[in-house]
């Protein structure tokens, strides 16, 4: 899911649950008169699911109170038409094929699909008051790291993690559907109106035709959707083959086992690769050194050159040589070594240690494959910095620490940086 959606929006969800599709509004949190608000259409701790986006823009065109009537954008998709109440993929969540994703293993986007469904659960179990959930839930060992990403499962033992996350869901799933269940209605389909109807059959008409037939839409017109989070402009989505391009380079990297990752610091910003053999990292470089590029052409043309290095040997390595994929790094494999440093300086904006924990699980990876045991020792569990870093993974970070243990941690931070930066290998 986004987690930058415009304040006081109202997104379109759909639900996989008993083999069939339900479609609801939901709206994330927002502040109303000093209070944060979050809520799903519907009411009296009940969420209404609607067969089709159809007959959900039918029942917005009604004047029946619900939980979204005073929401502030709400007056934006009463007049909605079905392609708008039409949720986006990342907005469809599958409680059905859990178990499919558990089964799959976990890689960027089984972890990232479960995080986001098993996040959506517990968001309509805590809006309808449902504590079984929240019970059954907590019970399952593991379940706090899915906002870790892969990462917490593909190293360091992460397996056995996994397999403990598997059985606990295998036990507990089945009962939070139930609990969940209850707070569910499943509306009954009304008879639509015969415009209402066509705009439902999607094998009539392509979704050029759709967009085109909009009786309201304007050509000229750049509108934001009913999420806020996309624009519409000519009858195309702006973006979209952007977007689609970067998520076909993910899927490329992620099918080959090898992901680009960006490393920033003060002086300089880089890509390289990296994959991990048997829960050992392991970076494009050579001899403890690891390559470095300033720009995503420096890195294909280097990979292109067909250098030896240390992923030559991989299986996969062929077809990143042939593929000539775009190296874009996902959200967690973006690592801001200067805005950690910054943090623990006191010259960032706030106080928030998770930069610090990415930062420090990378610098854990690249003291790994360097050899750096001076990393290796400052990150221990049973130091400061230690402490800290694992604070930041927990969220549990709230209150700055005195300043005399903030400058120690700075100390211990910067002689970790300058220990990774010995190892790097900086290209063009």
């Amino acid at each position: 899911m986004d987690e930058n959606l415009p304040a006081e929006s109202i997104v379109p969800i759909a639900l996989v649950l008993d083999e069939r599709t339900g479609y609801t509004l939901w709206a994330p949190p927002w502040e109303e008169d000093g209070e944060e608000w979050q809520a799903f259409l519907g009411s009296g701790g009940k969420i209404n699911l609607f067969t089709s986006p159809a007959q959900l823009a039918h029942y917005l065109t009604t004047d029946v109170e619900h939980d979204l009537t005073d929401h502030p954008a709400y007056d934006a998709v009463e007049g909605a038409s079905r392609r708008e109440l039409t949720p986006t993929e990342d907005y469809v969540f599958d409680l059905d094929g859990l178990y499919d994703l558990v089964a799959a293993g976990p890689d960027r986007w089984s972890v990232g699909e479960l995080a986001d469904t098993i996040d959506m659960v517990e968001r309509m179990a805590e809006c309808c008051e449902v504590d079984a959930v929240e019970e059954h839930l907590g019970a399952i060992p593991g379940l706090g790291l899915l906002d870790d990403g892969h990462v917490a499962f593909v190293t360091r033992g992460g397996d056995a993690v996994w397999t403990d996350l598997a059985a606990g869901l295998g036990e507990h799933w089945e009962p939070v559907l139930e609990a969940l269940g209850g707070a569910l209605t499943w509306v009954t389909p009304v008879e639509l109106a015969e415009d209402e109807v066509e705009e439902d059959d999607e094998d009539d008409t392509t979704a050029d035709s759709e967009l085109e037939s909009e009786a309201d839409f304007d050509a000229d017109e750049v509108v934001d959707d009913v999420v806020g989070a996309t624009a519409l402009s000519g009858g195309e989505l702006v973006g979209a083959e952007a977007a689609a391009d970067a998520r076909a380079a993910a899927e490329f990297w992620e099918s080959v086992g090898i992901l680009p990752v960006q490393l920033r610091f003060a002086e300089s910003t880089g890509l390289t690769l990296r994959c991990y053999v048997e829960d050992s990292a392991r970076f494009l470089g050579s001899e403890l050194t690891v390559d470095v590029f300033r720009s995503a052409e420096g890195l294909s043309e280097f990979v292109e050159e067909g250098e030896p290095h240390d992923l030559t040997g991989l299986a996969t390595w062929g077809a990143v040589v042939e593929a000539d994929a775009d190296p874009i790094p996902g959200e967690l494999d973006r690592y801001d070594f200067e805005l950690a440093s910054n943090i623990l300086a006191g010259t960032a904006d706030e106080w928030d240690l998770a930069p610090l924990a990415a930062c420090a699980e990378a610098a854990l990876d690249l003291a790994e494959y360097c050899e750096l045991p001076r990393v290796m020792e400052l990150l221990g569990p049973d130091t400061e910095l230690g402490q800290a870093v694992a604070a930041g993974q927990s969220d549990d970070d709230d209150e700055r620490p005195e300043p005399a243990k903030v400058a120690q941690l700075s100390e211990q931070w910067e002689a970790v940086v300058s220990e990774i930066v010995t190892c790097l290998r900086w290209h063009d």
